[in-house]
């Protein structure tokens, strides 16, 4: 191979690098995400038997992380409590106090929106997205619950 079609063909190569490390996702905006949120049960759609009354998320980005902590009560009224603090960076993290998931997975999609997989003892449970509206009001949480049987999709609204 001659000179130029090698230089050709390592230039078309670091070209498609870097164009797909800029197309990379921005890291959520922590104006957007951070503060606390509110389940609007009324705007909710469950699915699934993990009907909430109630539930207020607080989220802190910061640092290339997001720290979430969750309150919530079930229709008997029962309560539960779980966090957890994650990289974007498609690893899994701890996560404490969900008797649904122990570890969390997520991924950047925009500075309004991310990805999550959970994993109960090493295997899938729950996958989800989260998208801030553009105004930063409203917080849309879509998660299909993969341990129930047919997968069924909620959809939780929260506000400010």
């Amino acid at each position: 191979m001659n000179g130029y079609p090698k230089t050709a063909l390592i230039f078309a190569s670091l070209t498609l690098a870097f164009s797909q490390a800029a197309s990379a996702a921005a890291p959520p905006n922590a104006k957007m995400w951070n503060g606390a949120w509110h389940l609007n049960a009324a705007k909710s759609k469950f699915a699934s038997p993990a009907k909430e009354q109630s539930e207020t998320r607080t989220y802190t980005v910061s640092g290339g992380k997001i720290a979430m902590k969750s309150s919530s009560k079930d229709m008997s009224g029962k309560t539960m409590n779980f966090s957890y603090s994650a990289a974007w960076d498609g690893k899994y993290y701890p996560m404490t106090g969900n008797p649904n998931a122990d570890r969390i997975s997520l991924t950047a999609v925009s500075d309004r929106e991310f990805k999550a997989k959970s994993t109960l003892h090493g295997k899938l449970s729950t996958e989800s997205t989260a998208t801030v509206s553009a105004d930063g009001k409203h917080l849309t949480l879509t998660r299909k619950m993969l341990r129930i049987k047919g997968a069924p999709t909620d959809v939780l609204e929260f506000d400010r």
